[in-house]
């Protein structure tokens, strides 16, 4: 199955072009993240991340990262916000395998289910208020959610990748594929009262995804800024994150 697996890498890397991944990657198993959320400069809620769990596909473990997005306490009156979500991805190509979303948004409530086909780029979805009728999406590229996007570009090897260099990229927001390429840059920034490198990779198009990560050994996420950000009730806002607490994980990602 291994083998097969890594047909399947060299095959897909080669078609799509995919830049090249570090080895062994950032992210360990154990990982967890809290960040502040940001809507228009104010802070309304937090979005949990972690890497805690694996799953075995025809005899492959594959890990798992859970999401939950939560409003702020004392705002919940006026708009409570409970998404949780978990995605199961490859670790050779960091391409998602199959999603479930919970979606509690306001008034809006729904569970999705997602399978994610990097062969055939494309992405079945499944909306319980849809009664789970079968929906599809294609791309250029094989489809990524916004869990194994970030991990993704965590976990390319920049100084493999020039500057002016155009990553490209499909992911799945909504109901809908972007086809949008990034670039990326080195700077400083502000972490734990030091000045720290880091790297930012910006979209060119799309939903103008901005994503600062710390160039450390885990690649810590710093910021991700998303200019056109959908929320229900709201329509389209510019959308802050920033990292409140990491904690690395200990063990490598192995498939």
């Amino acid at each position: 199955m291994k083998t097969k697996m890594l047909f399947f890498f060299l095959v897909v890397s080669v078609a799509f072009g995919s830049p090249p991944l570090l080895s062994p990657l950032p992210m360990k198993y154990g990982e967890r993240l809290s960040f502040r959320i940001y809507i228009l400069g104010q802070y309304v809620g937090n979005h949990f991340m972690r890497i805690t769990g694996k799953t075995n596909i025809n005899g492959t473990n594959y890990p798992i990262v859970y999401g939950q997005t939560l409003t702020r306490a004392d705002l919940k009156h006026l708009y409570d916000m409970d998404d949780r979500d978990w995605t199961i991805f490859d670790t050779l190509t960091l391409f998602p395998l199959y999603n479930e979303r919970s979606v509690k948004e306001g008034k809006w409530e729904d569970f999705l289910k997602q399978e994610f086909v990097a062969s055939e780029r494309a992405c079945y979805y499944y909306h319980r208020t849809r009664n789970y009728e079968r929906n599809e999406l294609r791309a250029k590229y094989p489809i990524m959610d916004y869990n194994t996007l970030m991990l993704y570009f965590r976990s390319l090897d920049y100084e493999r990748i020039k500057e002016t260099e155009e990553i490209p990229v499909s992911y799945k927001h909504r109901d809908t594929a972007y086809e949008s390429t990034f670039t990326y840059r080195r700077l400083n920034v502000t972490y734990q009262k030091k000045k720290v490198p880091a790297i930012q990779v910006r979209e060119k198009g799309g939903l103008g995804i901005y994503f600062t990560m710390l160039d450390d050994e885990n690649r810590t996420p710093y910021e991700i800024r998303i200019g056109a950000f959908y929320i229900v009730g709201f329509r389209f806002v510019d959308l802050k994150v920033t990292i409140e607490n990491f904690q690395p994980g200990t063990r490598q990602l192995f498939s």
